[in-house]
């Protein structure tokens, strides 16, 4: 059932932070089709997300939250259904689209982006204390190995640590049991190990350090497509592919100086 419709001239969709920071700067409604923060080891583009996901929700810009199930386009109008199974009718004369997740009605895409950045959530039990923070690979599958305080344990415990290890495949090696989260798993258990990282101390045998097996279990794997695919601009539906930095070079000077004011994270 339609719950409520909305009027707007201009209208931003996107998630990511390039999309939040454009609305923001430009003072325009969004719609957030998915949830995409930066990767947690982006520590300044994470807090800076956060921020304008706060800012754009206080100010009434974020028009749905983070409640967007499905976003439908049909010539100047666009139907949002939100994860609670309300539906929204939005009017508009141009969408400014930065993320085509969750997006029906598009035109079809002159060029497909297949490159993936896939993240394997990976818990490592029983693992001996260590200070490392990253390992970089430099291969396909792993490219690089980030290291952070497990969450598995109440408390804080700074040296026993989780890992998360990023690939970055094409939609072929997605499907190929070769770059599986399961080989993911053998590779970082080597690498580990090649690194003096090993299962917890277990005592002494004939003078000699004895230590339990290293185990390693992919919880979680995330897949992100890096780059939205190439679509011809239409007179109601343009697709921004601006880096980050051009957003806020072109941020209007009013708001640019908003931007600085709040965030103190620009400079």
């Amino acid at each position: 059932m339609l719950t409520h419709t909305y009027q707007h001239d201009t209208v931003v969709i996107g998630g990511n932070l390039n999309a939040l920071l454009y609305s923001y700067t430009n003072n325009l409604p969004l719609i957030m089709n998915r949830l995409s923060r930066p990767f947690f080891v982006n520590k300044e583009e994470l807090s800076l997300w956060n921020q304008m996901f706060f800012l754009l929700s206080l100010s009434g810009l974020n028009l749905f939250g983070d409640k967007v199930e499905q976003t439908r386009v049909d010539k100047k109008e666009l139907l949002v259904t939100t994860k609670d199974l309300r539906a929204f009718k939005v009017n508009y004369d141009k969408l400014i689209i930065f993320d085509d997740k969750n997006i029906i009605g598009l035109p079809i895409a002159k060029k497909k982006k297949d490159k993936f950045m896939v993240l394997d959530w990976i818990t490592a039990k029983p693992c001996t204390k260590h200070d490392h923070e990253y390992f970089y690979v430099g291969d396909d599958l792993i490219k690089e190995i980030h290291f952070y305080p497990t969450n598995r344990i109440p408390g804080h415990h700074p040296k026993l640590k989780d890992l998360v290890a990023v690939s970055y495949l094409n939609s072929e090696q997605l499907q190929d049991f070769d770059y599986s989260d399961t080989y993911v798993k053998f590779k970082a258990e080597k690498i580990l190990k090649e690194n003096g990282i090993t299962g917890r101390k277990n005592g002494f045998a004939n003078g000699k350090q004895i230590t339990y097996n290293l185990k390693l279990k992919v919880e979680k794997r995330e897949v992100r497509k890096t780059k939205m695919d190439l679509y011809k601009n239409t007179e109601s539906l343009e697709f921004n592919y601006s880096s980050l930095g051009t957003i806020i070079t072109n941020a209007s000077g009013a708001y640019a100086s908003k931007l600085n004011g709040a965030l103190n994270i620009i400079s």
